[in-house]
């Protein structure tokens, strides 16, 4: 083991912390797990330094219990959503547990600068996490929730942490999200399976983390940030830069468009003009350009003759005249006809008033009286008891015979009436040929006036589009100069494309100590002559290993080990308070299939070196893992939790879910 040590020692040195830092800024003491307030499922002490959660697989455990399904990436979640993000499974996992734990709760302790926060989050039902500062997980239980508790540990650990970068976070990254952000980076999701040094959160988990929907760009700004390798020169570097690149593409996008309305419109002309793509603006020698053509176009629709339209007036005035006629002739007809029944009605009365005695001519007598209308033979026997007058008789048969008269006379002058109706009737009906041959000449008129419209306004339409393709030849012959694409003035770019080189070069002492750190690691990592480095350019942060001879080497292993390595390196800088990080770190089942098992121990006798080197280790790494660790590290001091898939009380909750 001492041959071991000195090959780490001489590969990197174990991390050393400012003086008079007696253990981490910021670790998780306990994990514990109740299926009610009273009733604990899983209690897990943890420590400063090397933490293993290890559930073993068949060859280390000897049973065909499989090394999967037991919960190691369920707890290293439990512990991340303690560290306040916010999903702490997927919808179907947390589902099965709300129904197989309702009253459940899973809490941590978390020592920050020496203080314990105790952070409470429920199994069931959301809406209870509280974070509190209690010296105990019972104490807190015991304490319960209460009206303005903190929902979240993260502005305590953004305070304690974050505060010198908070304000230099990219637009879509807020203050409160920072250490959303830098988490997802130091607790990976197992599911990223470690592709990339900025792959952190997998949309599949259902994390809820801002770092799950994170560009690349803002990804790494928030890295270099971390690591104090982003000032704040570069910083306001980089804002200008992306403003003036979207300025320059705001003015291609512009040009763009102001070229594709030319060519539009110079098609447009040339196909009004009946001309082809060879005609130019001016003149020429050999044919005349498209503004001669137009002028020409638009002195000849001028000289286009307008239709006359017929003269519907004095038509109307016919119309009218006729009409003001048969109006005449009607009202007489009516008057007539009015007469005519007037008379005939009066003549009626008189008969039968003259009838009404009921005088019988053709008997010479009176049957009834025409006063009393009593019988004139009763009035003979018994005497007329109602006159008081005898009955004049000759004076009654002339009054009758007066009436007849009259009654003749009337209808004579009703006859007449009737005579003058028809004859009235007889000029109207000659003024209908009169009025349908007016109607036909209206009728001519109308269309013949509706086609002098149309050819007048066809003329127009003629006489405006020449005109408005004459101002279009001119304004586009004016603004051909304009049409042409050119690039856009970019010096102030250049310029601040060379302040952000010269930031990223004061950039390079700090990424040259994180490389220091990286190479170390690799070289007491892997075999002799394997070379890291790390490189940060315009396209962004790159983390190699070289194998002597050949080159860069790309494997899944390899790289797994490359972001490792690189988590690493950066924790190593936050236990030497060189970078605006807690030193704290999970790795979940960071080995893949193919890496050699004695490359994968190394990961934990190295981080041991760490740790049993200093008298208080000042960092936290707490890794899970299916490969058995070292047997010297198999112990209760590291292994600080060992599960199976079976049989179910061995998971992480003890049951089935």
């Amino acid at each position: 083991m001492a041959a071991q040590a000195d090959l780490f020692s001489a590969a990197i040195q174990p991390p050393q912390a400012p003086e008079g830092r007696a253990g981490p800024r910021l670790w998780v003491r306990r994990l514990a797990i109740f299926s009610d307030l009273q009733t604990p499922i899983r209690n897990v002490p943890l420590k400063p330094g090397l933490n293993i959660i290890w559930t073993p697989d068949m060859s280390s455990s000897g049973s065909r219990a499989l090394a999967h399904g037991s919960g190691k990436t369920t707890f290293c979640r439990l512990l991340r959503a303690c560290l306040g993000e916010p999903g702490y499974a997927t919808d179907a996992q947390r589902s099965r547990l709300m129904a197989r734990l309702p009253n459940g709760l899973f809490a941590a302790e978390i020592l920050i600068d020496g203080v314990c926060w105790v952070a409470i989050r429920p199994l069931g039902l959301p809406g209870g996490e509280f974070v509190v500062q209690a010296d105990s997980i019972e104490e807190a239980i015991a304490r319960g929730h209460r009206d303005g508790d903190q929902a979240s540990i993260d502005a305590v650990i953004i305070t304690s942490f974050f505060s010198a970068i908070a304000g230099a976070t990219p637009p879509e990254i807020s203050r409160n999200q920072v250490w959303d952000v830098l988490r997802a980076w130091l607790t990976r999701d197992q599911e990223c399976r470690l592709a990339d040094i900025l792959a952190w959160r997998s949309s599949q988990t259902q994390t809820r983390s801002r770092a799950q929907v994170l560009g690349e760009t803002a990804k790494l700004t928030m890295v270099r940030l971390a690591l104090r390798a982003l000032d704040a020169e570069e910083r306001a570097a980089a804002v200008r830069e992306r403003e003036l690149v979207a300025a320059v593409e705001e003015e291609r996008r512009r040009q763009t468009y102001q070229q594709e309305r030319f060519a539009d419109g110079l098609k447009a002309v040339r196909l009004a003009l009946g001309v082809g793509d060879d005609v130019g603006f001016d003149d020429t020698i050999d044919q005349k350009g498209l503004v001669s053509l137009a002028k020409e176009a638009l002195a000849d629709a001028m000289r286009a003759d307008l239709p006359k339209p017929p003269d519907v007036g004095s038509i109307f005035a016919r119309q009218k005249a006729l009409n003001e006629e048969h109006e005449t002739l009607t009202a007489k007809r009516q008057e007539s006809e009015n007469e005519a029944r007037f008379k005939r009605g009066e003549a009626e009365r008189y008969r039968s008033e003259a009838s009404q005695g009921e005088i019988d001519i053709s008997q010479g007598g009176i049957r009834v009286c025409p006063v009393c209308r009593v019988s004139i033979d009763e009035v003979k026997a018994k005497g007329c008891k109602i006159a008081l007058e005898r009955c004049d008789l000759p004076a009654i048969r002339a009054a009758i015979e007066e009436k007849q008269k009259k009654a003749a006379e009337l209808d004579s002058e009703a006859s007449a009436a009737e005579q003058e109706a028809k004859r009235i009737e007889a000029l109207i009906q000659q003024l209908e040929p009169r009025k349908q041959a007016l109607e036909a000449e209206a009728k001519a008129a109308d269309a013949a006036s509706r086609a002098a419209q149309a050819a007048a306004k066809a003329v127009q339409d003629r006489v405006y589009r020449a005109r408005r393709t004459l101002d279009d030849v001119r304004s586009l012959r004016e603004g051909q100069a304009a049409a042409k694409l050119t690039p856009p003035a970019t010096p102030e770019l250049e310029a601040v494309r060379g302040q952000l080189d010269a930031g990223r070069a004061r950039a390079r002492s700090a990424i040259r100590t994180l490389e220091e750190r990286y190479q170390g690691v690799m070289a007491a990592w892997l075999p002799e002559g394997v070379q890291g480095s790390i490189k940060l350019d315009g396209n962004g942060l790159k983390v190699d290993a070289e194998f002597s001879g050949r080159g860069e080497v790309s494997t899944a292993a390899l790289d797994s080990l490359k972001i490792v390595a690189f988590d690493l390196a950066a924790l190593h800088m936050a236990v030497e308070e060189k970078a605006d990080l807690p030193a704290f770190l999970i790795h979940d089942s960071p080995r893949e299939a193919d890496l050699d098992g004695q490359l994968y121990a190394r990961l934990f006798s190295l981080v041991h070196q760490w740790e049993r080197e200093v008298e208080a280790p000042c960092f936290q790494y707490i890794v899970t893992t299916t490969t058995a660790p070292p047997p010297e590290l198999q112990g209760d001091r590291y292994v600080r939790l060992v599960m199976s898939s079976t049989p179910a009380e061995r998971r992480l909750f003890a049951m089935d879910i």
